[in-house]
């Protein structure tokens, strides 16, 4: 039978027995692994394998050889026992296996814990991939963009009015540059490290587990799941925004005199800009919690019924929305929602289309030197902590920047499609938040952090774009869901998926503490640049930095330059993260 050539230089036959194996949906991969020792050809030679397994009954007839030989992959630490490099050396193996599977077929998959790069992936299709599921540059570059384009894309605006558009323009770019490097030096981690698993296949976690071992486990899965879970509460917000937005759109066009359909029809308002009405924080929650305390007498009364009583932004929406989800949140695989994912790109296109569409109907309207003008633009506000803390969550990439560049068919190019993939969510993010910040037809301080907000019900592009995002958010929201569920489950219990009981207490817990943040504090703005600066401070400035310089040391390399750069680093993400309690 003609062989076929492995990429690391091994000859790999398939005889029938193996094939046999391999479609047996019952072996276990360690089952899989150890059978290829046994199988034999009938002229009496062995059967090549691109891997190497031996096994023993027991860690200690391992040869010392062996565990030297394998120093590459296996922990060379003194104090490190036989039965730990036994273990780490048979990970390492299986790691090395799952790196030259298939990826087109399906009879033989990665775990489930090992997080799929499809999932941050622009394009998730096969067509993009090469023979060896590898992807190019272009699809690197626009994974990477993709990744970062998310829900303070809509606070922008509001995020530049804070700073100024000056200064709002320059930390747009200097965070972006930072988060950039910071993010180079995690994909340059691994490298070079004697980590348990093979370097390609490793992540942050892996890292952190070498330098400090459980503790620094621990703590990259959290900050991780914080992340999550923050992105999880800021899409209920905006999602429960949309939905009641889009409700009221269709109950106006039900009503017998609707002015809305010919406003939507004949674009009677081409700039209609407004000031939306911000409550006092404790007005705002009086309402809510009188809406609550007469809800069960007013059930009684039939003129409860209503629909203002019945579709509430700040009451019954959010509620709504998590009984029509949760069952897409249950989902054993959220495989099937990578499929929409382009629709974040399609998305982004389509918000920037909308700015410079409004542009275009209301002119630029800024003055830099009249106070007293409506129109007054400043160029410099202290509040500018508040742009910082969301852009901390804008560049957001470093728990996932190794998965998605995994599938990199040109290693030596990270560099450079990392650099160009936050060059364009540096561009995104600048043309977003100053071209509404110039187009605003009125004072600056009405911009709202979501700015859809500005715009009223009649707005056809406004309407199109609550209805589309809410369909794309949908989609999006699984897969945030299934990341912080299969890394919860993974560091507690061992495994993803300990039966739909645990997921849908998780999924219970999740969905009630956001159904609460948004019905209680609905403010997007604040939110981002909460959870961004807290955990940009652990993944963007601590973490990257405290590994290059223990690299450094480990190489004898580190110069008291290199500390202290690190440490302003450092410092910056802790400034940003406690000024957040000040504005």
């Amino acid at each position: 039978m003609e062989s076929t050539s492995i990429s690391n230089g091994y000859r790999a036959e398939q005889p029938s027995k193996s094939e046999n194996l391999i479609r047996s949906s019952s072996l276990t991969t360690d089952q899989y692994l150890r059978s290829s020792q046994s199988d034999d050809r009938s002229d009496g030679r062995s059967l090549r394998r691109p891997f190497a397994y031996e096994t023993y009954s027991h860690p200690a007839e391992m040869p010392t050889s062996t565990i030297v030989g394998n120093s590459s992959s296996v922990s060379t630490d003194p104090h490190t026992s036989i039965e730990e490099m036994f273990r780490d050396r048979n990970m390492a193996i299986r790691y090395r296996f799952f790196n030259r599977l298939d990826p087109r077929g399906s009879r033989l998959a990665m775990p489930d814990h090992v997080v799929p790069s499809d999932f941050y992936s622009v394009l998730p299709l096969d067509d993009f991939k090469d023979e060896s599921g590898k992807q190019g540059s272009i699809v690197t570059i626009f994974s990477v963009w993709n990744t970062m384009m998310g829900s303070s894309l809509l606070a922008m605006p509001w995020a530049v009015q804070q700073a100024g558009l000056a200064l709002g323009i320059f930390l747009i770019l200097a965070v972006g540059a930072l988060s950039l490097y910071t993010a180079y030096r995690i994909v340059q981690s691994p490298v070079g490290l004697t980590l348990g698993v093979d370097s390609l296949a490793a992540d942050l976690p892996d890292v952190c587990r070498y330098f400090w071992g459980s503790v620094g486990d621990v703590l990259s899965v959290f900050f991780s799941v914080v992340v999550l879970l923050g992105g999880i509460v800021v899409y209920w917000v905006l999602m429960s925004n949309f939905l009641y937005y889009t409700g009221n759109v269709i109950h106006e066009a039900m009503q017998p005199n609707s002015t809305t359909i010919p406003i939507l029809e004949n674009r009677t308002f081409t700039c209609d800009v407004y000031c939306p009405s911000v409550p006092k924080y404790h007005e705002e929650l009086d309402d809510v919690v009188n809406y609550f305390g007469n809800l069960s007498s007013g059930l009684i009364n039939r003129d409860f019924f209503t629909f203002d009583n019945l579709w509430k932004l700040q009451g019954s929406v959010p509620i709504y929305l998590a009984i029509v989800t949760l069952p897409l949140l249950s989902f054993k695989s959220a495989t099937f929602f990578t499929k929409f994912n382009m629709f974040g790109t399609i998305s982004v296109v389509y918000l920037m289309s909308f700015v410079a569409s409004k542009a275009h109907d209301c002119g630029i309207n800024v003055s830099f030197t009249d106070a007293n003008s409506e129109h007054f633009a400043e160029l410099f506000r202290w509040r500018f902590p508040a742009l910082t803390g969301t852009l901390t969550l804008s560049y957001f990439l470093h728990n996932v920047v190794l998965t998605i560049l995994r599938n990199q068919k040109h290693p030596e190019n990270n560099a450079r499609d990392l650099s160009i993939g936050y060059s364009l969510a540096a561009f995104t993010y600048v043309f977003t938040g100053s071209v509404f910040f110039l187009l605003f037809p009125t004072i600056r301080t009405c911009i709202s952090d979501n700015f859809l907000n500005n715009f009223g019900s009649g707005d056809a592009m406004s309407a199109t774009a609550r209805l589309f995002l809410l369909f794309q958010m949908m989609t999006v929201l699984p897969l945030l869901a299934y990341l912080l569920r299969a890394q919860f489950f993974y560091a507690t219990l061992g495994t993803i998926y300990p039966g739909m009981g645990y997921v849908l207490l998780l999924n219970i817990a999740v969905l009630s503490l956001a159904v609460s943040i948004a019905i209680f504090y609905p403010h997007v703005g604040s939110i981002i640049r909460f959870v961004g600066s807290f955990s940009g401070l652990v993944y963007i400035f601590a973490l990257p930095c405290t590994i290059h310089l223990k690299r450094l040391h480990m190489r004898g390399t580190l110069t008291r330059f290199h500390i202290a750069i690190h440490c302003i680093i450092i410092f910056l993400g802790a400034a940003n993260f406690f000024t957040q309690f000040f504005l």
